[in-house]
């Protein structure tokens, strides 16, 4: 069954690629979907073990983050150079073979230039990218899914033309094809005895009633008149190159299938036979069989006397560019012996305009000279959008915090101040005044009316009542609302297990909550007093034991602990959290 292959780099976007594994696992199943090649066994040919899965597979998506381009073994060499490197070898065996190659780009990464590619990857440039971004992960990804649908239903139609029982004529014939290449192997061992004229009329008889081959006659269906099925004239593909002997089959409306076999007396890569041979008449649709030279395998030898191994590539130690200007930043590379690879525009406020604030590799590491690094370029972000604080005093609670989530605010600290003069629940008065403009996402405080201690009523909200209470999981790239005790979407998340790459992970606050810690008890009164911030926090600096607090985007106030170490990417976040009512 052909389906969909995930190839990605473990250190640097497993979240992302567990992600889209999930959804793709949900829409077409478990058995269509594969994630990469992690259980090749001891001993087995780890290429051709490759070569076997890509080609079971209609579509293969690469998964190309920051540091797909650049990353580097412990050595310092980039790993794209290595001729053995999985990703190298999936996306290199999934070009040649013309399966449709799809780059999914994440963590806001730039589709990589041929200049950036080895040679067997350098058609990947060229394949029209897909974009999903965290912020837009549901929609980006469900445009993803509709279109592999599309693909891989043209697939099973471009298999089984002619409507019912086309798919297991397809299985037969691959069925009937493994059995001919076991013979093939027996006629050519006999043909070393028998001559090669022999081996020649073995191997084109061996071939004969594989391909649904007519004769210009004509078929009467039950009950209709005579019709005569489409015939297509086989093209002459002896002595062309691979690629453009498929191509040639193809145009014609025909299904070619590759075997490669050791011809000596050819040129490698070129069909030295087809069956059935050219001008034959066959059905639309019908499957050619082509032989495709390759050299053989030389035993390796000891260099002759005299020559040398070419010397291995000279390293060279990256410097630090940090806060350099990228003129200054390219020079300090041509001085080091490398050269500028893909440079990013990072949006911040934090670093001047124009300067470097990231490098991959880092500064200090070894590479080897003239390859690329590739920089983070600070940019000025946009001013921030301005927007009119609604008058919501003498409002009813409930409306006035919809007012202002409407108007792009969020609901602050509540101040409850019993008085007989305002119904319970009443906005008094708000710390930003209503028709003043505010930065989106600013909270505004309140004061609510409450009743005197006296008149207090049950039904009256009071500080600390508990909302939710629970235990959760938040998996690695996924976001949680602490509202409501589960996993969700963007607008109502709370907290956002980040990651940017396999170790830089992040507990990251979303939609204006905030977060703090403390080793105190977990309780509304403590979490109350507990200094929070919207900056991200490594997950590994977040202090062992402690509890996180959190003001959460609908102004409540949340804890949580994390119950066990969160482990290697893609990782689990288990926690134990309880959400009170933010009235106080």
């Amino acid at each position: 069954m052909e389906g969909i292959f995930i190839s990605y780099r473990r250190e640097e976007s497993a979240g992302h690629a567990g992600r889209v594994y999930d959804r793709l696992r949900e829409r077409f199943g478990r058995d269509r979907v594969f994630m990469d090649v992690s259980a090749i066994e001891p001993g087995v040919d780890f290429v051709e073990a490759i070569d076997r899965a890509v080609g079971s597979c209609a579509v293969l998506l690469v998964i190309i983050g920051r540091r797909w381009i650049d990353c580097t073994d412990a050595a310092g060499r980039r790993r794209l150079d290595d001729p053995r490197d999985f990703i190298r070898l999936e996306v290199g065996t999934a070009l040649r073979r013309n399966i449709r190659v799809v780059p999914v780009l994440v963590q806001d990464a730039a589709m990589p230039g041929e200049a950036d590619l080895p040679d067997d990857l350098k058609l990947l440039a060229r394949r029209n990218a897909i974009e999903i971004n965290d912020t837009h992960w549901d929609s980006d990804l469900a445009q993803l899914v509709d279109t592999l649908g599309r693909v891989l239903e043209g697939t099973v139609g471009a298999a089984a033309p002619g409507g019912t029982g086309a798919v297991p004529a397809v299985r037969k014939n691959r069925l009937a094809w493994l059995i001919s290449s076991i013979t093939a192997i027996v006629v050519a061992l006999a043909g070393l005895f028998t001559g090669v004229e022999s081996l020649r009329t073995s191997f084109v008889k061996l071939f004969k009633g594989s391909p649904p081959v007519t004769t210009t006659g004509t078929t009467t269906p039950s009950g209709q008149g005579q019709t005569e099925p489409v015939a297509i004239t086989v093209p002459r593909v002896t002595g062309m190159e691979e690629q453009q002997a498929v191509e040639a089959l193809r145009v014609k409306g025909l299904h070619p299938q590759v075997v490669r076999q050791i011809v000596p007396e050819a040129p490698p890569g070129t069909v030295t036979q087809q069956e059935p041979p050219e001008e034959t008449s066959v059905t639309a649709g019908a499957m050619v069989n082509l032989v495709v030279a390759v050299p053989p395998e030389r035993p390796e030898e000891p260099p002759p006397g005299g020559q040398q191994e070419p010397p291995p590539p000279k390293l060279v130690t990256v410097p630090k560019l940090a806060g350099k200007t990228l003129g200054d930043a390219k020079a300090a590379l041509a001085t080091a012996g490398l050269r500028v690879g893909t440079v990013e525009k990072r949006k911040t406020d934090t670093s001047e305009p124009g300067t470097i604030i990231g490098q991959t590799p880092k500064a200090g590491s070894k590479l080897a000279q003239g390859r690329k690094v590739r920089l983070v370029v600070a940019v000025k972000p946009p001013e921030p959008e301005l927007v009119t604080v609604p008058n919501v005093v003498k409002q009813p609670r409930q409306r006035a915090l919809k007012m202002l989530v409407d108007a792009g605010l969020q609901p602050g600290a509540e101040t409850r101040r019993p008085t007989t003069r305002a119904r319970p629940g009443t906005i008094l008065d708000q710390k930003i005044r209503g028709g003043t403009t505010a930065k989106r996402g600013t909270r505004v405080d309140l004061v609510v009316a409450a009743p005197p201690d006296a008149g207090r009523t049950a039904e009256e909200p009071t500080a600390g009542k508990m909302i939710t209470q629970g235990r959760g999981e938040i998996r690695q790239t996924y976001l949680f609302d602490l509202d409501a005790g589960s996993i969700a979407q963007n607008g109502d998340a709370d907290i956002w297990f980040e990651a940017e790459t396999e170790t830089e992970r992040y507990l990251t606050p979303r939609n204006g909550a905030s977060l703090g810690f403390t080793r105190e008890k977990p309780t509304y009164e403590n979490c109350s007093k507990v200094k929070m911030t919207q900056r991200r926090i490594p997950i590994q600096r977040i202090p062992e034991n402690a509890n996180v607090c959190v003001r959460t985007n609908r102004g409540n106030l949340s804890a949580f602990k994390i119950r066990e170490p969160v482990g290697p990417s893609p990782g689990v976040m288990k926690i134990s959290y309880i959400t009170w009512e933010g009235v106080r």
